[in-house]
């Protein structure tokens, strides 16, 4: 397991460097650098590390271990849409405060930088699939269309 602990906590790292590099081009400084902190307490990274880098099969309690973390996570970071969601039910969202929308365009963004693909709208425009508050979808519509700080400066001025 040690070595499963050792990956997941480079996975890690390499992931905060590549949200870190997204969110400095949109002048998040701060949210860039203590993006995901969570995944480093105890709750999350134990399990996560044995659901995805231990290569072994995961028991059931195992299973409901990485359930609870992933939930965690959700509830531990503004970034993540879930955070937001009155009733998923309904589709009943808060909407989220922008520097969190961005911050959640720069998360997507982090992944096609780790697999070394260039980011593409189509990548990006996940807003069909998550429940989000109409204000929010409107701001994911317009920032991973435009992918840039000028998207980000549109936001603000409303």
């Amino acid at each position: 397991m040690l070595k499963a602990h050792c990956n997941y906590f480079l996975y890690i790292l390499n992931h905060k460097l590549n949200v870190l590099i997204e969110c400095w081009k949109e002048g998040l400084y701060i949210q860039g650098i203590i993006h995901d902190w969570s995944k480093f307490l105890p709750a999350e990274f134990f399990p996560y590390a044995k659901k995805f880098y231990s290569g072994i099969p995961l028991t059931l309690e195992d299973e409901l271990k990485w359930q609870y973390a992933w939930l965690h996570h959700q509830h531990k970071n503004k970034h993540h849409w879930e955070y937001w969601v009155i009733n998923p039910n309904t589709k009943e969202a808060l909407p989220m405060p922008k520097k969190y929308v961005i911050e959640m365009v720069c998360d997507w963004r982090s992944f096609s930088r780790k697999w070394g693909k260039r980011v593409k709208d189509t990548t990006l425009n996940l807003t069909d699939s998550i429940v989000v508050h109409p204000e929010t979808k409107r701001e994911l519509d317009l920032l991973t269309t435009n992918q840039s700080k000028k998207a980000r400066q549109a936001i603000e001025k409303r």
